[in-house]
């Protein structure tokens, strides 16, 4: 196997008919880049599925869980910002970290990796017996899924 740059992935050009993204892409700090990466490795037919924090939620959740919230200029949807929180719930202690940006930023990294968007979806908040904890998510997405292809050279 040839050597690579430390940003490209270990494989040949063309290796994979499917890519899935899942809930990575809002942790990279070069968004078009990685999906230009995917691309080299993605066959000319081949599928990108993505799964990322919905950008609603992000700004929801930092307006929430911010330290000093209240004294702080809050952040606009458009911006894109770095985020670090920490979260407790039902007696854990989650850490959470990456970025922040609007869907109009993921859109843009697909369209300068040649990528069209073939589907798009935000799924709604499974409500059923025992996850009350979700109800806030029945009024907007926690979730966006997009289903990307190649275009054409």
């Amino acid at each position: 196997m040839p050597s690579h740059r430390p940003s490209e992935l270990p494989f040949e050009n063309e290796s994979f008919d499917l890519v899935v993204a899942y809930n990575v892409l809002m942790d990279v700090v070069d968004v078009p880049g990685a999906l230009k990466e995917i691309r080299r490795g993605l066959r000319k037919e081949g599928t990108l599925f993505i799964s990322i924090v919905h950008p609603l939620a992000d700004l929801e959740l930092l307006a929430e869980t911010a330290p000093n919230a209240p004294s702080e200029p809050r952040a606009t949807y458009f911006d894109r910002r770095r985020f670090e929180t920490k979260i407790e719930s039902r007696g854990l202690t989650m850490h959470f970290a990456g970025w922040a940006q609007p869907l109009e930023a993921y859109v843009g990294g697909l369209e300068s990796a040649g990528f069209a968007i073939t589907s798009l979806r935000e799924p709604t908040a499974d409500l059923t017996e025992g996850r009350d904890h979700m109800s806030r998510w029945s009024r907007f997405p926690l979730f966006l899924w997009l289903k990307a292809r190649a275009l054409a050279a």
